[in-house]
């Protein structure tokens, strides 16, 4: 493949639906001859991963710049391969990337540049998925939660930064509050439009 991939990151508060709406799309992508990867932060598997998964089950203390400097650090350890899959002319699908740590690091009161600087190193999303949804949303869906989790007040925060973040022109805003199928089916319209508007030549024919 001659053109440089596409990177779809998935964005949106916890239990808005990011990681269902991620993996259908990626598997939808394969279905269509596309040559897709996929990814998911945090990533618990790596030493990086293991300690977000420590501090975020309350096994350890870190502060919030820390904390926030982890969940980076934690996407650079996947940096090479995801440029390595983007050269190759790969779809790239991730749930929850870089946009998330901007968004819940500035509601807990972190300097919007600073996170933005942070995150900078790492390849940027063409095209970012916004699954709106309310806290109270958030909250009927999922009732097993971490510490930072479990503050409502904190997740409603966060979603009005993702909503201003949402103002830029490579986010596109989702309903979340709606069913499973249906926010597919508006995804793969949205993502099949966005190729075309491109030129990118992402599908085999068959």
């Amino acid at each position: 493949m001659s053109h440089r991939g596409v990177l779809i990151s998935f964005e949106g508060i916890d239990a808005s639906g990011k990681n269902t709406q991620s993996k259908l799309l990626y598997r939808w992508l394969k279905s269509k001859g596309a040559e897709a990867e996929y990814l998911s932060f945090p990533d618990y598997s790596t030493t990086i991963g293991q300690e977000i998964q420590a501090f975020l089950s309350g096994k350890k203390h870190f502060g919030l710049e820390a904390r926030h400097i982890l969940y980076s650090t934690n996407r650079y350890e996947h940096k090479e391969q995801v440029e390595r899959w983007l050269e190759d002319g790969k779809v790239v699908v991730i749930n929850r990337y870089c946009e998330s740590n901007i968004a819940y690091g500035v509601a807990a009161g972190l300097p919007l540049d600073w996170l933005r600087q942070i995150e900078s190193r790492m390849p940027q999303s063409n095209y970012i998925f916004f699954l709106k949804a309310t806290s109270e949303l958030s909250q009927r869906r999922k009732t097993s939660r971490d510490k930072f989790e479990t503050d409502t007040t904190y997740l409603a925060r966060v979603s009005k930064v993702y909503e201003a973040l949402a103002e830029s022109s490579n986010w596109f805003s989702i309903d979340a509050d709606n069913t499973v199928d249906m926010i597919h089916y508006e995804i793969t319209k949205l993502t099949q439009s966005l190729f075309e508007e491109s030129g990118a030549k992402i599908f085999t024919t068959r």
